[in-house]
């Protein structure tokens, strides 16, 4: 199969690449113009373009898959909130633009979206038919999925990934909890210990891009989530089992760091202490403001659609899903 990937530099983009190279198919990368100045339209708002410079490569391809979009973890100032709405709406409707634009469109254009749909802090399970939320990022993801749409019919179909939080040996969460063990010996919490987190291992999320890329689940919206969220107390207690540390040669010195990190939760774990650090929610939201929302997560997603169509994760549970990265220093 021909796949198109955007976003294909980033975390999810890159892993996605190499797994679907595993698997046969071709894959090529849709690039921004490096300039505003090489389109005819301009983004007067960003800094990073949305516009696409080899629309050609859309041609004829079996799958697009659509990953861009400015990244949601640096400071939220007004002007960066525009970025990260324009990136997604903008950019998303300029790509579905050049699909139509095809002699040859895509068969399929499979898009990721964002669990920040749904509301927080609510004590049901969230399904794919859920209300969206009232917050920033819920504005963001019902924005983003609208631009995927068009008042008359598609000639290829629209899936929609709604991803929660991705683990990789490279991703924020991950790297946040090693840098609490390495010096500690132990992973807190932010909010609360029992904020429910919906997260994802980096492969199952590649796998249902990849499952619906070669139509082994039905055009829809999904949630990109493990069947088994966790609390952030679990997540650290699970970290706390299977902790990971992998470090580039010059930075060797560390490692007797990582070994006294670890003669601490030896001696934590032997004397059953339960008890953890907790940043309070408010030191968080007077030091991130509104953004303070991702660290503040607190949501139960439900995968019942893609189990009941058969779909299987590898890491289904928090604790597999660790031991997995601990043991692969790539991933």
């Amino acid at each position: 199969m021909k796949i198109i990937i955007t976003g294909g530099s980033g975390l999810i983009g890159e892993t996605l690449s190499h797994l679907l190279e595993d698997n046969g198919h071709v894959v090529s990368h849709l690039r921004r113009l490096q300039s505003n100045n090489q389109s005819g339209k301009k983004d007067l708002t960003s800094k990073k373009n949305i516009f696409w410079s080899n629309p050609e490569i859309l041609n004829g391809a079996d799958a697009v898959i659509h990953l861009a979009g400015a990244n949601v973890a640096k400071p939220w100032t007004k002007r960066y909130k525009q970025e990260i709405l324009n990136s997604r709406t903008e950019g998303t409707s300029a790509l579905i633009d050049a699909c139509l634009a095809c002699d040859n469109p895509p068969k399929q254009v499979i898009s990721a979206s964002g669990i920040g749909y749904y509301p927080e802090s609510l004590h049901v399970e969230l399904n794919e038919d859920h209300a969206m939320g009232d917050t920033f990022l819920a504005q963001v993801c019902v924005a983003w999925e609208k631009s995927l749409q068009r008042p008359f019919p598609l000639p290829f179909q629209v899936s929609i990934v709604r991803t929660g939080l991705v683990l990789s040996n490279k991703s924020k969460i991950v790297q946040a909890a090693q840098s609490q063990f390495l010096l500690s010996g132990m992973v807190g919490s932010v909010g609360s210990h029992e904020n429910m987190w919906s997260w994802i291992h980096i492969h199952d999320l590649c796998n249902l891009y990849i499952a619906l890329a070669e139509q082994k689940l039905s055009p829809g919206t999904y949630n990109g989530v493990s069947p088994n969220p966790c609390t952030q107390g679990e997540f650290g207690k699970a970290y706390e089992k299977f902790p990971s540390l992998h470090l580039p040669w010059y930075l060797a010195g560390w490692k007797l760091q990582w070994w006294i990190a670890k003669g601490l939760n030896r001696l934590i774990r032997k004397l059953n202490i339960q008890l953890r650090p907790i940043i309070p929610a408010w030191v968080m939201k007077f030091a991130w403001g509104e953004r303070s929302a991702i660290a503040l997560t607190n949501q139960k997603v439900t995968t019942n659609k893609t189990l009941d169509q058969g779909f299987c994760y590898q890491y289904p549970t928090i604790e597999s899903a660790l031991q997995q990265l601990q043991s692969h220093p790539k991933v």
